[in-house]
């Protein structure tokens, strides 16, 4: 006998190009819709991801709240509720402490969905109030709480009210063919952005936020400069701190040098075009930023904090240094500027592991098996 799909909501606050939207936004693409059929809901606002998501043919329900209070919240809860009802969802996804908060209760409402809920940090984007609601109303009724890293699941375990029963690990996944080195022409790509043979670039992607460290990269900019005066750096991103930024890098005297692009839809193709890839976080759950420059065989340079270094194997397949610190950061980059022997070794090291251990495939897979298994 045929087995019916089973259906499966997922639940986000925003869908602009960022870790957890990309990853929801692959996961979603990805399932198979002979076994599964698919809907998203963003609470608050589309984007990026939302688009590519309807281009592929999957129902994106943006209600534009702007808050997860008060009363048009509670009755978008409701009609949630009943729409779950309505549609016998077997499984409710949610991402980000807003959409988990909010999509719980809708899928307790509804009586017959299963809940599951996601970590993707180490618990920074929570406030207090935000995680008491999550510890002692959210995790008592969560059937399945999913971390993307060994990092975020002990910090999860901290958690009132949620047993190790429940934590199950899904390490985040990149499309590995898609980042093929191959694919980049780099030298075409760095005459797109103005760079000379004899010139070296090294930046970060992420949002221009103080946790994303890109001040720290500054100062460790300023310093390799010193030693390599051809360097040029790149923030692929944007965010409210970039006209600090901006002004760090005037007062650091590398203002010429230093290029903020922005929100990108070409990511990949400007990392591609990177010598060094830097990830100074202060704090990381799993960086997708991080698996993409590893899948793509750059060198990486990636602070020893949260999942980063379940990642990247110190001298191996990148290099670690403390949170925090321009200065080993800077020495790591410069030792890799110096040395492109060691640089393309630990690239294609990168690509080899994220190949083996961290591919698309393997993060679908496993998801399914969680829905099979509560359905």
């Amino acid at each position: 006998m045929t087995r019916a799909p089973l259906r499966v909501v997922y639940l986000i606050d925003k869908l602009q190009r960022a870790g957890a939207q990309v990853h929801l936004g692959q996961l979603a693409s990805h399932l198979d819709p002979g076994e599964f059929v698919v809907e998203v809901c963003c609470l608050m606002r589309g984007g990026p991801v939302a688009d590519r998501l309807h281009e592929r043919g999957i129902p994106v329900d943006v209600l534009g709240l702007t808050t997860i209070y008060g009363p048009r919240a509670w009755v978008e809860l409701v009609q949630l509720a009943r729409r779950l009802r309505r549609r016998r969802v077997d499984v409710v996804h949610t991402y980000l402490i807003s959409a988990n908060i909010f999509g719980t209760l809708a899928g307790r409402l509804a009586g017959g969905p299963s809940v599951v809920t996601t970590r993707r940090d180490v618990g920074i984007s929570r406030n207090w109030r935000l995680r008491a609601v999550e510890e002692w109303l959210i995790n008592p009724l969560a059937d399945r709480v999913t971390v993307n890293s060994q990092a975020v699941a002990e910090a999860a375990l901290h958690e009132r009210n949620l047993d190790e029963a429940k934590v199950t690990l899904i390490p985040n996944g990149v499309d590995v063919g898609a980042l093929d080195p191959a694919r980049f022409p780099r030298d075409a790509i760095r005459r797109e952005w103005g760079l000379s043979p004899e010139e070296s670039a090294v930046g970060a992607v992420g949002h221009l936020s103080p946790v994303k460290g890109h001040a720290d990269l500054l100062d460790a900019a300023a310093r390799v400069s010193a030693r390599h005066p051809r360097t040029r750096v790149f923030l692929i991103g944007d965010g409210p701190l970039r006209p600090a930024l901006e002004a760090r890098a005037r007062r650091l005297g590398i203002g010429d040098r230093v290029t903020i692009t922005g929100v990108r839809e070409d990511v990949a193709r400007c990392v591609a075009m990177l010598d060094v890839v830097a990830l100074p976080s202060h704090s990381e759950g799993m960086s997708n930023a991080l698996l993409e420059a590893m899948a793509l065989a750059r060198p990486v340079v990636a602070t020893r904090v949260g999942g980063n270094p379940e990642l990247v194997h110190d001298g191996v397949s990148g290099r670690l240094v403390p949170p925090g610190a321009p200065e080993p950061l800077a020495r790591a980059m410069i030792e890799l500027l110096g040395d492109p022997e060691t640089a393309q070794r630990l690239g294609g090291e990168a690509r080899r592991q994220v190949a083996e251990r961290f591919p698309l495939e393997r993060m679908v897979e496993s998801h399914k098996a969680l829905y099979r298994s509560l359905a």
